[in-house]
C-alpha cells in the first residue's frame, strides 16, 4: 500500500455504501441487504425526538418508506472512522433539504446534524446501528 491509498475494510464499505445508497433515495425493502435479519436501529434523543427510539429491521424498513420524498437531497461527509473487531463508528456530517413541509419544518428548509453513527456487525451485516445526531437550530 502506498501513502496514497486509503484502506477500507468490508465493514466500512458497506456502511459507506449503505450511505450512498440513502443519498440517491433508496428505501425500504431495497435496503434490506445492509442488514441482518435481527437488526436493530437505536436513535438517541435529538432536536426532532427527545426519546430515545429503538426499532427492529422491519420498523426500520418502514420509516424508510414512510420518510420516502421527505428529502429533495441528502448527503453524508465522514470525517473520521474508529473501528474493532465487530463495531464500526464514525463521525459524520448530515445534510439535507427538505422536499415538503413536516411538522414545524417547511419545503425548501435545510437540515444539518454533527453525528457519531455506530454499527454493529455479525455475518457480515449490520445487526445494530446507533445514531447520536446533534442539530443545528432550525432556520425558517
Amino acid at each position: 500500500m502506498t501513502s496514497g491509498e486509503v484502506h477500507v475494510s468490508d465493514q466500512q464499505a458497506l456502511v459507506i455504501e449503505l450511505m450512498q445508497a440513502l443519498e440517491s433515495g433508496v428505501h425500504g425493502a431495497e435496503l434490506r441487504r445492509f442488514f441482518h435479519d435481527d437488526a436493530e436501529q437505536v436513535e438517541y434523543p435529538s432536536l426532532v425526538d427527545p426519546e430515545v427510539r429503538s426499532r427492529g429491521l422491519d420498523g426500520m424498513l418502514a420509516a424508510s418508506d414512510r420518510g420516502a420524498g421527505l428529502l429533495t437531497s441528502q448527503r453524508y461527509d465522514v470525517a473520521r472512522w474508529i473501528e474493532t473487531e465487530d463495531t464500526v463508528a464514525c463521525q459524520a456530517e448530515w445534510y439535507a433539504e427538505l422536499a415538503m413541509d413536516a411538522g414545524p419544518l417547511r419545503q425548501g428548509q435545510r437540515l444539518h446534524t454533527y453525528s457519531v453513527l455506530i454499527f454493529t456487525f455479525r455475518d457480515d451485516k449490520i445487526i445494530r446501528q446507533e445514531a447520536y445526531d446533534c442539530y443545528e437550530p432550525f432556520r425558517a
